[in-house]
């Protein structure tokens, strides 16, 4: 009895160590050899609940490296439905994905922020509705900026049983905003240009805060495929195209 009880308990403290597994920049079992130049161009659109699409735009992603300063760039461009632009860009250290720095600017300008990263805590200068924010904001150590996480996923280690938490700065948190990530299996993406692509499929939310999303990401190339996001009675839609 002592033997099953045992076994129980290490059962228990496994499933509970494998569910609190924390991935922080910097972490060995991101794929770094992932991580290289080239652009992508996605899809975003709202959608009712049969599928009837309610407002569709584009982004371009593009990923850039700096090997001087060992930095790893993402820009990207969101041309939204009322015909704003929305410009964003990221720089994380190569070896890591450590933030360094993020500016966001708006055409017309509506909307622009300035984020400096230092190892616990962010320095912010935001406009966002004509409301001004000058601010410090405190953070755990090993963080990710909040507009990598989509790239991220792209780099993570699935395999049956994966899950990790993924400390992740954002704004409007005023600082930490955990997000969950799950492996849940396989699936075939069908692309525009006709060609079957393998890819992982995991489950992403936001501790509760934000609804439970799919991501399909590429297994070759760590590149994220499409991304559902339930929004209510709506669903957000992200392609690659």
């Amino acid at each position: 009895m002592d033997k099953i009880l045992l076994l129980i308990m290490l059962l228990v403290l496994t499933h509970i160590a494998r569910c609190q597994q924390v991935i922080k920049a910097g972490d060995p079992a991101i794929r770094y050899e992932l991580i290289k130049p080239g652009a992508s161009i996605y899809k975003i659109a709202t959608t009712d609940s049969a599928g009837k699409v309610l407002t569709e735009f584009t982004c371009r992603q593009t990923v850039s490296l700096n090997a001087a300063k060992g930095w790893v760039i993402l820009v990207q461009q969101l041309h939204l439905p009322d015909g704003r632009i929305l410009l964003d860009s990221t720089i994380a250290d190569g070896k890591t994905l450590a933030p360094v720095r993020m500016r966001m600017v708006t055409t017309p300008s509506f909307m622009q922020m300035d984020l400096d990263f230092q190892q616990q805590a962010v320095h912010a200068v935001a406009n966002k509705g004509g409301k001004k924010t000058d601010t410090l904001h405190r953070m755990e150590a090993g963080y990710f900026d909040s507009n990598l996480l989509e790239y991220l996923y792209g780099l993570l280690p699935y395999k049956k049983g994966f899950t990790a938490t993924l400390n992740a700065y954002t704004f409007e948190k005023q600082g930490m905003d955990p997000w969950q990530v799950e492996y849940v299996g396989e699936d075939m993406i069908y692309t525009p240009d006709g060609h079957w692509i393998q890819c992982h499929v995991a489950k992403t939310g936001n501790a509760g805060n934000a609804p439970d999303g799919l991501a399909w990401i590429e297994k070759r190339t760590g590149r994220v495929i499409k991304r559902v996001i339930p929004m209510g009675k709506m669903f957000y839609i992200v392609t690659k195209v």
